[in-house]
């Protein structure tokens, strides 16, 4: 294994752990094979480390190389696979999740859509916090126009304490990038051995295994012996997108609204005030409507071409279906969040409300 820092890592020897030379390109970001020799004929797989508990410690964050040297260093039996490839990592961000903003969701998006098309890279590995890796996961699956397999991997439990997930969660995220079923699949998520696609996993609580994927299940399963797929999505997405992310320089304002009763139809008011470009509602299970005290202002707004989407706060198990009486645009099974991205980048393209519902029927 080698692996080589493009970008913000240390620019240090790691010589106590002989298995590997971290190397700080002058150039940021370039890769130079000639000077490796033989080394290139491994897979090369980039990991873009953007934080998280995954590189976090009792003692604070640490870059991502030193996470991978101390899986090697104190895990004999996982040296076979780590010497079987080559990393590359570009270290940009090291925050925890719940402090993203788009600014970073969309320097993510670039980082990983420009490191997929270097020809010699097989996938891409994006290490991350657990809160938000769903909404990040999403977001690649619409912006990333690559069959190569992108994987994002994470952990519930510091790096280097009792039960630490994020080491073997790592590991497996680059059994899947080696996976010649992982090509096409879209961004996945891997974490407690299993594969969920970027549409829809979600995380439902802090403990290893909580990152579900409502009633479709698990895209697949990663073992000792190998990894295995047992389905693919069937929306759109990654290489058959119609977003690039080379065009997006800001994201519209979208808020989410939830439905329950007695809801204050001035909260509604307040955000248009704010001048949103379209409202995701939380709505009632199934039709994703709203309270009966909401709809007025709702049936305004969109009457003055602010998109509505409907989704059901029964989550991916309720598809909200078509009512020809509103104006509304049916977001189908996406939870709330994710439909907020979607409307974004939809917004980016189109303000026709059947444009944008065609895409969230693609999508």
């Amino acid at each position: 294994m080698r692996v080589v820092i493009t970008k913000k890592a240390p620019a240090r020897i790691m010589s106590r752990f002989g298995f590997i030379s971290l190397v700080t390109s002058l150039c940021a970001g370039l890769y130079f094979p000639s000077v490796f020799g033989q080394e290139d004929s491994k897979p090369l797989i980039k990991i873009v480390a953007t934080g998280g508990t995954i590189a976090n410690t009792l003692d604070g964050r640490i870059p991502i190389q030193q996470t991978i040297a101390d899986i090697y260093e104190n895990f004999p039996e996982t040296r076979e696979l780590l010497d079987s490839v080559n990393i590359e990592i570009d270290d940009i961000i090291r925050l925890g999740s719940s402090r993203f903003t788009s600014k970073e969701f969309l320097k993510i998006a670039r980082t990983v859509s420009e490191a997929v098309k270097i020809p010699d890279i097989k996938g891409v590995i994006v290490t991350h916090g657990t809160v938000t890796t769903e909404d990040t996961a999403y977001f690649l699956q619409l912006l990333v126009r690559s069959n190569k397999p992108v994987v994002i991997t994470n952990s519930q439990r510091r790096h280097g304490t009792v039960g630490n997930d994020g080491d073997k969660n790592l590991l497996n995220a680059i059994s899947v990038v080696l996976s010649g079923e992982s090509v096409g699949k879209g961004v996945m998520v891997v974490h407690n051995q299993t594969i969920s696609s970027g549409r829809e996993v979600l995380k439902t609580s802090g403990h290893p295994g909580s990152f579900l994927s409502a009633t479709y299940g698990f895209l697949g399963l990663i073992e000792s012996d190998r990894v295995t797929f047992y389905r693919s999505p069937t929306r759109r997405h990654t290489h058959a997108s119609e977003f690039d992310i080379d065009t997006i320089i800001a994201l519209p304002k979208v808020e989410i609204i939830s439905a329950y009763y007695d809801a204050d139809p001035a909260l509604i008011q307040a955000a248009a005030n704010l001048g949103v470009k379209g409202i995701v509602l939380n709505g009632l299970t199934p039709s994703g409507g709203p309270h009966i005290d909401q709809q007025p202002i709702l049936e305004e707004l969109a009457g003055q071409g602010i998109p509505i989407v409907r989704t059901a706060r029964g989550g991916m198990n309720s598809r909200v279906t078509v009512n020809p009486r509103d104006k509304f645009i049916e977001g189908d099974n996406l939870l709330p969040h994710k439909a907020r991205i979607l409307l974004q980048l939809s917004l980016t393209k189109t303000s026709d409300f059947k444009e944008i519902q065609r895409i969230f029927n693609e999508y």
